[in-house]
């Protein structure tokens, strides 16, 4: 797989401003709300892997948490030292693969589109699941193979769907820069999950009505009636048969407790 650092390095300098598309935007703001449902009570570390300019850690600083952010993009590195996230956070330069961390130590650990580029998905969730503590959290979004295909679909893309779907692999191209990535369905995720060692593991769909729409179409929907689309993606996304058609998959699952000690 071709490394993603190049790309992400290319992006750093306007990464905020490249979420302020309206899509992004929206699944962002969709993943946060089902992060923050899980979250431990502050001020319990967060282990945020791929970081990226600090996004999701500035939002967590702000609420009380110790946030410990990965990231080896050596331009999101220079963001991260230009513009301090806060007191509560560590900066750990490198792959989140290789990462040297204490564990079991974090409440929560995130990787809000970082996993796909890990050359094995499935090793990284079993090392994330080990960051946590007994009944701490394990959060990933990652992007949907079949909403994927769905789209190359609809654009006449027929070879590229089919090779994607047999390849599972994806590419994100940006200006000059070309990143691969793992695509992933609902039900091979939730099986990485458990594998991994975690239970009560969920998978929902974010932005469902991409699927249907395109993206511009949702865009315009977004524009026009902000609370109205957020409110039907959520209903959309509350029914697991319609997860493997949003843009965006988002998985969350526990370690198990401690087994309880006999008197």
């Amino acid at each position: 797989m071709r490394s993603s650092v190049p790309l992400f390095d290319a992006l750093a300098a306007g990464y905020d401003e490249h979420f302020q598309a309206t899509h992004r935007r929206a699944y962002d703001d969709l993943a946060w709300e089902r992060v923050s449902a899980l979250l431990p009570p502050p001020p319990e570390l967060v282990i945020d892997a791929g970081c990226g300019v600090g996004r999701w850690a500035r939002r967590l600083v702000g609420l009380g948490y110790q946030v410990v952010g990965l990231e080896q993009a050596p331009a999101m590195v220079a963001e991260l030292r230009r513009r301090p996230v806060g007191d509560g956070f560590t900066l750990v330069e490198g792959p989140m693969e290789t990462a040297a961390l204490p564990q079991p130590q974090a409440g929560m650990a995130l990787a809000m589109g970082s996993l796909q580029y890990t050359a094995d998905p499935a090793a990284m969730l079993a090392r994330m699941a080990r960051w946590v503590r007994p009944g701490g959290v394990v959060c990933v979004l990652v992007d949907s193979l079949v909403a994927l295909v769905l789209e190359l679909l609809r654009e006449g893309r027929t070879e590229e769907a089919l090779e994607r779907l047999q390849s599972r692999r994806g590419l994100w191209v940006q200006g000059s820069q070309a990143a691969d990535l793992h695509l992933f369905d609902r039900a091979g995720l939730a099986q990485l999950m458990a594998a991994a060692g975690l239970e009560s593991v969920r998978v929902a769909g974010l932005l469902i009505s991409a699927s249907a729409l395109g993206r511009d179409a949702l865009a315009a929907c977004l524009a026009a009636d902000p609370d109205g689309q957020l409110a039907l993606e959520r209903a959309l996304a509350a029914n697991p048969v319609m997860a493997d058609t949003g843009k965006q998959l988002f998985a969350s699952g526990r370690r198990p407790a401690a087994a309880t000690r006999r008197a």
